[in-house]
């Protein structure tokens, strides 16, 4: 499969569940989903995002190899679908310790930013719960961050989403 020519492909479920459905019979394939997260061609950033998307969906740990290169990518500000599918991923993927800080500190400025899709806050908020649970002592510099979310209301699922990241987070920093 040349994997360029589908990710040009439309943005269609199905075109991404096809390119997934070979990565997973192709592992080493998936390597060049994440290359394909920071193409000079926005289409098919954008479609390597949603495939991001598929694989974990799919197999938890297809991902663990490039989960380091994937936050990586974050920096070089790849399409909103690309960030969208990133922070999606460690949801669930291991967020290893080498980039932990990066992502953090990534994630509190996107909840800081007015700009920011809010998909990308939702479950920016997750994975920088996750975080906390590894250093408790970070909850007190995300906690003010998600009230204030809350407090303006800028959608339902984002308030949701925000109530119930704030009950584990003052779990964890004894508030």
């Amino acid at each position: 499969m040349d994997l360029r020519t589908h990710l040009l492909d439309r943005n269609l479920k199905w075109n991404w569940e096809e390119i997934a459905m070979y990565c997973l019979k192709n592992p080493k394939v998936t390597e060049q989903i994440v290359h394909y997260c920071l193409d000079e061609e926005v289409h098919v950033q954008q479609n390597a995002g949603a495939v991001l998307g598929k694989l974990i969906d799919h197999d938890k740990h297809i991902l663990d190899p490039h989960l380091e290169q994937i936050v990586l990518n974050l920096e070089k500000n790849p399409h909103d679908a690309v960030t969208r599918a990133t922070l999606r991923v460690f949801q669930w993927a291991k967020i290893p310790e080498a980039v932990e800080g990066e992502l953090f500190e990534f994630i509190i400025n996107a909840l800081k930013s007015s700009e920011e899709p809010i998909a990308i806050k939702a479950f920016g908020m997750t994975v920088a719960r996750r975080i906390c649970e590894k250093y408790p002592e970070l909850a007190q510099e995300l906690i003010p961050h998600i009230e204030l979310l809350v407090e303006q209301k800028a959608s339902a699922g984002l308030v949701n989403r925000g109530k119930k990241e704030l009950k584990k987070l003052y779990a964890l920093s004894n508030c």
